[in-house]
């Protein structure tokens, strides 16, 4: 019986044989982009149109997930327990999976009517469609990869954790009226009084140094994964009991703290078990394809649900009876943090979230439903850094109108220090581009971009590229250098240390794809280029008028040829606007006015 053969992931030898044993008995072989074999597979891809409506079309049926409804109760109510909102949870998680998932499923979907007869080559990651195509006969690679169990890093997070959950039984409780959340991991800021770089936390260091005696910090240190690659740093300021001196408050503490109590653990078994009988429920609900696959995929994250959960009732017996008024945090929407908050909230203290990041339409964790805002799943306040994100959460966002308000960008409470001190320095004998990498989830744009970066480059030999790594990437230079020798590229540097505002304080052109960094690259009046492969322009540099708008190699050398000899220049009113709607001031006393909002809100 001849088959339709499906590759999308590398073979092993054997495997190779194989296929081509089918082949030879009449079956037709297909490989998606990246995955062919020589004269042996026809190719399937998406088309860059094509991929921006599968976002589209996720993002969609995702966020009506939680909308569907069963017996009466909405799926995102169904997964719910009290006021901590599984579903949630993974949202942001789920999206990108399915997303990644469609980029597979769409071009398959328009070839074949049907999938009887197919094999598919496939890595782990699609596992999750077993059970929706169970005709399908999956391949996955038998020879596990070898990968490095992180024993150093797991016995130093040991021994800090031990010597965390210590002193926090033997502190003296004190009683803030305003807690602050973040997790301790340093990277490098600039000192405002000295502009020396020193370890700091690289969103909210200069709120942190405007604090009065009313705040405390509430710190956690993440664990390091046990095997592969883990974006753990143990640093000595993780013993300490204040940070700036502000009384710090190790959230291990009360972790460990509830794990003790069997109180903690039987409110976690038993929502922990409604959940469980929830899945069964979901699945009885009318959903569409997609929606089919959104909760399979939920569903798999069933082992996380039970340590959010956990850690949501660990944090409700450290509230109950504190006296705080209220909790402060960044990247409020992600599941470590709003297990907490949602804890918090259950307690009845105010919940305030700092825009820590740009939003758009395809960012699952800042786009709410209707159902979600009367549900208040979102925070009570959001403080944002100008009138245009603030609009955003209110029409996009669905965020109530109350509950939004503009202060500005704290980390640009350094910006008129720097560029004052530019201004004493001497002129540079060559020309600085910076390129703001990111871990894309689309390895093939991920690795286009960072290619045709090099590649424009090594055809400007009198400049010096500075590869600015995404802090997630702290373990990727090679991934960069191999990329960079394949380009021929010499004239780069790769940077994991250096304070991101003062390389863009010191570079002539900053180049990204889709990062905040744009957005901040203006606040220095510094030449902006979006690389952009898909012409999305997704974050508006180009429509807003504030960037060059490359997409290739060629496109990207030609305007990066045009800055350094003065025939591009920026439109200095566009940039001036665009500070105005996006950043509303620039004039170090953000920290000020966010506390100001944070202490007249409570």
């Amino acid at each position: 019986m001849t088959k339709t053969v499906i590759i999308n992931r590398p073979l092993s030898d054997f495997e190779i044989i194989e296929v081509k044993r089918l082949a030879e008995t009449g079956s037709t072989i297909f490989a998606l982009s990246g995955n062919e074999i020589a004269n042996l597979t026809q190719q399937i891809t998406l088309t860059a149109d094509e991929k921006r409506q599968v976002n589209y079309e996720t993002m969609a049926e995702v966020l009506q997930f939680g909308d569907e409804t069963f017996n009466d109760q909405t799926l995102a109510d169904l997964f719910r327990i009290d006021t901590a909102s599984v579903w949630h949870y993974h949202k942001f998680r789920v999206y990108f999976a399915v997303r990644n998932l469609m980029y597979f499923l769409k071009p398959l979907e328009q070839l074949f009517i049907s999938f009887e007869n197919h094999v598919w080559f496939v890595s782990p990651d699609v596992k999750t469609l077993k059970k929706l195509y169970p005709e399908v006969d999956f391949r996955f690679p038998v020879v596990k990869p070898k990968i490095k169990f992180n024993f150093g890093n797991l016995l130093s997070y040991l021994i800090l954790v031990s010597y965390r959950f210590l002193r926090y039984l033997i502190s003296s409780q004190k009683n803030p009226e305003y807690l602050l959340y973040l997790t301790e991991k340093y990277s490098t800021v600039m000192d405002k009084n000295t502009l020396k770089p020193k370890p700091g936390h690289h969103i909210l260091e200069y709120l942190i140094a405007e604090l009065d005696d009313r705040f405390s910090l509430l710190t956690e240190v993440l664990m390091p994964k046990p095997k592969g690659k883990s974006d753990y740093s143990y640093s000595g300021k993780q013993f300490k009991m204040s940070s700036n001196h502000h009384h710090k408050v190790f959230l291990e503490g009360f972790l460990i703290s509830g794990f003790l109590k069997g109180k903690v653990r039987q409110q976690t078994r038993n929502g922990h078990q409604a959940i469980r009988l929830a899945y069964s429920r979901a699945h009885e609900a009318q959903l569409s394809p997609i929606q089919k696959l959104t909760l399979e995929i939920f569903q798999s994250l069933d082992k996380s649900s039970r340590y959010y959960l956990f850690r949501y009732f660990a944090a409700r017996n450290f509230f109950d009876h504190s006296g705080i008024k209220a909790v402060i945090a960044a990247d409020e929407n992600s599941p470590l943090t709003k297990s907490i908050l949602d804890a918090a909230r259950f307690c009845g203290i105010k919940i305030i979230g700092l825009q820590h990041g740009t939003m758009h339409d395809l960012h699952p964790a800042y786009i709410y439903t209707e159902n979600d805002r009367k549900n208040r799943i979102m925070p009570d306040l959001t403080l944002t850094w100008g009138k245009y994100w603030e609009e955003f959460l209110i029409r996009k966002g669905n965020y109530p109108v109350d509950s939004v308000v503009s202060v500005g960008q704290i980390r640009t409470d350094i910006i008129p220090v720097l560029l004052t001190a530019e201004k004493q320095k001497k002129a540079k004998p060559t020309d600085i581009i910076v390129f703001a990498s990111q871990p894309q989830r689309d390895p093939e744009l991920r690795y286009q971009a960072a290619y045709d970066v090099f590649k424009a480059a090594k055809r400007l030999p009198k400049s010096k590229l500075i590869v600015k790594l995404h802090p997630r990437e702290f373990d990727d230079s090679d991934y960069y250098e191999a990329i960079a020798k394949e380009a021929r590229c010499t004239n780069y540097v790769l940077d994991t240390t250096s304070d991101l505002y003062q390389l863009i304080a010191k570079c002539d052109v900053l180049i990204t794809c889709f990062s905040t960094v744009g957005t901040e690259t203006v606040y220095f009046h510094k030449p902006l280029v979006i690389l952009d492969h898909l012409k999305q322009d997704i974050m508006g540099y180009a429509a807003e008028g504030v960037a060059f708008h490359a997409t290739d190699s060629l496109s990207l050398t030609t305007i990066l040829s045009g800055i350094f000899r003065g025939t591009l220049k920026i439109d200095r009113s566009k940039y001036d606007s665009f500070i105005q709607k996006y950043a509303f001031r620039i004039d170090g006393k953000v920290a000020e006015r966010c506390i100001e909002e944070i202490t007249s809100a409570t």
